[in-house]
């Protein structure tokens, strides 16, 4: 398991990686993953509440769906943490069905506990329903799901539309553009750095301070899903 404790804008973080062992089910590799790193963060003062963003890496899209699912199982509750998945199995060992990266956060010195924030609260009530979290708000600092889109063929036409998400999700959060901090780009494969780059750099005008770019394989048509992290602060008029 590879473990990470850094600090980053005004918090201290951990940061577990690792890959699921190809034993049993999709389900069955989900929750031994889970369960290693609920151990390792018990060790440290914390628990998977804690988490506040996870990516799951999958085999393949049979896996993705039922990876996915699990993994909203398993982190239900306070455990409930802005997410992405990405199908991409070169990220993953020989017998490896799924990996996860999970970021968990110190509690705050203020005390405050997370904030969530639901895209369609309604849906929580029904049984089965996989319902990604919009936005969680902890100790200062805002972070955002990944965000998608597959109504379009191309990352012209679908990165206006990430965009335009984003946007109204940072509003939703009590931020702007001006307040993000890092913004990861998950690109498929036969894109290129440069023409997302030149595309955000267009849309935004805004200067963040970090950005990442992973590239991963073909789920469901999209071809770029970006996650944003951003100091609370006040929204630009």
């Amino acid at each position: 398991m590879r473990l990470k404790i850094f600090p980053w804008l005004g918090q201290q973080f951990v940061s577990l990686s690792w890959e699921g062992s190809g034993a049993g089910s999709v389900e069955d590799e989900i929750r031994q993953l889970l369960a290693l790193y609920a151990g390792r963060l018990q060790t440290l003062g914390l628990s998977l509440d804690n988490t506040v963003r996870t990516r799951l890496w999958c085999r393949d899209m049979a896996t993705w769906e039922a990876g996915a699912l699990e993994r909203a199982r398993v982190l239900s509750g306070q455990a409930r943490s802005t997410s992405s998945s990405h199908i991409r199995p070169e990220r993953l060992g020989a017998s490896a069905r799924v990996g996860i990266d999970l970021l968990a956060m110190f509690p705050p010195a203020g005390g405050e506990r997370k904030q969530l924030r639901e895209y369609e609260p309604h849906l929580l009530t029904q049984p089965n329903q996989w319902v990604v979290l919009r936005s969680l708000t902890w100790g200062g600092l805002v972070f955002l799901s990944g965000q998608t889109d597959m109504s379009t063929p191309t990352l012209d036409g679908q990165f206006p539309i990430i965009f335009e998400k984003l946007g109204d999700s940072l509003k939703d959060a009590g931020v702007a553009w001006e307040n993000v901090e890092r913004a990861s780009f998950f690109l498929h494969r036969d894109e290129t750095v440069d023409r997302m780059r030149g595309l955000f750099r267009r849309a935004t005008g805004a200067a963040i301070p970090s950005t990442d770019y992973t590239f991963v394989d073909y789920r469901q048509g999209k071809r770029v899903e970006i996650e944003l992290t951003a100091r609370l602060g006040g929204v630009a008029s």
